[in-house]
């Protein structure tokens, strides 16, 4: 009887083992996948999660990179159209400098400017998807802030964040959603401060903060006269004179009844003058009260004149030291600092200060406007010297704002190709995962036939077998 068992026992398991895998075959045929549970395959399976998690990976990149080339994109169309204004600028100063400009002619042409400059600070501000475009990683923040007096932009300041946002598009690789606008919109190529007027100010030694165009009031406070001679300050000396520092000098004839400042025209007088005018040939004046100068003096005594440095037209003073070639004065609005060599200033002024290399948009149309309005009662030759340097402001801007453009165009086209790389790299995971999952259906068809077959075959030898009778064995 072991015998039969063992035979009903062996035929019982291969139908079972037969069966099994003919209803995986089937369940294969009919769903189309090699692996439908990780006990199928486990280490194709275990491949198969890799790289589903891969193509996830890839499809989020792609996601974010689409983000940033969209934000990058219309950073770009911005940047054109600030472009555009710039250049119309441009030609307004260029127009600003023609001779047959009346001073109603270049205040309408100021006009103009300050609506382009307005626009400008609009188009700087711009946002996108709920984020500034130029406010680096504070994209709530809104970037360029404008300061006003009586209701005029003065200036604009960079509010955003020195730092950029970045923003995974690859394995290992950031792209800045958001940009620096002080970066795109400000040179950073800092050079010496230029001195344009005629007061005898200059750079001083130490590095400036300052930023583009600036006005230096160079002012003046006190007269004295060394010697014994009587000779005293004029009634609006304190406000009339132009004369700074210790370079300056009286000739004093009394006998004779003239006096001369420095190298100018005699002056006469009578002794009762409380406020005379003197003048040299520079133009330097001093006014003198002579009514207490000794009838017989003869000779020269020295005139010093003390005086202030300023960058908010007298509101905030330093104190000129005619020994120190290195004063700082702050611009209260920005606390930048301005470094001024004292040693060679002679005279009052307002002080036209460039500073090259540091030129941003905003501030450049200023310049331009503020210069054709001449609110500072420039005379026509220096307004228009100033204006041809305002011109070359504006295109060291332009330049600026062409390398920014240029650069964040480059990044579009780099993240161009890298959207091409990660749809090949998505595609790929999908493939590889696929050609691991799916069934190879001509395979499943052929081992499907195979496996019915013997299975055909152990039902007919179980038959045979079971049908045999001691009558087979005794024959």
């Amino acid at each position: 009887m072991s015998g039969w068992g063992s035979i009903y026992n062996n035929t019982r398991l291969m139908l079972g083992v037969h069966g099994r895998e003919l209803a995986r075959l089937q369940e294969m045929a009919a769903s189309g996948l090699r692996i439908r549970q990780a006990s199928d395959a486990p280490a194709d399976a275990f491949r198969i999660l890799g790289l589903r998690a891969d193509g996830y990976a890839y499809e989020t990149y792609s996601k974010n990179l689409a983000g940033v080339d969209d934000s990058l994109n219309m950073a770009l169309s911005v940047m054109g159209q600030m472009s555009e204004s710039l250049t119309r600028v441009r030609e307004l100063a260029t127009q600003g400098l023609s001779g047959t400009y009346s001073p109603d002619n270049r205040a309408a042409v100021a006009r103009e400017i300050d609506a382009i400059l307005q626009q400008t600070i609009s188009l700087a501000n711009t946002s996108h998807t709920g984020r500034y475009l130029f406010a680096g990683s504070s994209g709530s923040t809104r970037p360029f802030v404008a300061r006003y007096v009586d209701g005029t932009i003065v200036g604009v300041d960079y509010a955003g964040s020195p730092q950029t946002l970045g923003v995974p598009v690859a394995p290992g690789v950031q792209y800045a959603g958001v940009l620096v606008g002080d970066d795109l919109f400000r040179n950073a190529d800092r050079q010496t401060p230029e001195f344009l007027g005629s007061t005898g100010a200059a750079a001083g030694s130490g590095t400036a903060s300052v930023r583009g165009d600036l006005w230096l009031t160079v002012g003046h406070e006190a007269t004295t006269y060394g010697g014994a001679s009587g000779i005293a300050p004029g009634d609006t000396a304190a406000t009339g004179d132009t004369i700074l520092g210790n370079g300056h000098s009286l000739v004093i004839d009394a006998p004779a009844g003239v006096l001369r400042l420095d190298d100018g025209p005699d002056v006469a007088f009578t002794g009762a003058e409380t406020d005379l005018v003197l003048t040299n040939a520079a133009g330097d004046v001093v006014h003198v009260n002579v009514t207490g100068l000794g009838p017989a003096f003869q000779g020269t005594v020295a005139a010093q004149a003390t005086g202030y440095l300023s960058l908010d037209e007298g509101a905030s003073r330093v104190a000129i030291d005619f020994a120190q070639a290195n004063l700082a004065v702050t611009d209260p609005a920005t606390g930048r600092v301005l470094y001024v060599d004292g040693t060679g200033v002679a005279r009052t002024g307002i002080e036209p200060v460039r500073v090259p290399g540091t030129y941003d948009v905003f501030g450049a149309i200023v310049t331009v406007r503020d210069i054709l309005l001449n609110t500072r009662g420039l005379s026509e030759g220096r307004q228009t010297q100033l204006l041809t340097e305002s011109i070359g402001a504006l295109q060291e801007a332009t330049t600026q704002l062409a390398r920014a453009e240029t650069s964040v165009g480059g990044q579009v086209g780099a993240m161009a190709s890298l959207g091409t790389l990660l749809e090949d790299l998505q595609t790929f995971s999908a493939d590889q995962a696929a050609r691991l999952e799916n069934a190879d259906i001509v395979q499943v068809a052929t081992e499907l036939a195979q496996r019915q077959t013997l299975y055909e075959m152990t039902l007919a030898v179980s038959a045979r077998l079971l049908r045999m009778s001691l009558l087979d064995y005794l024959e």
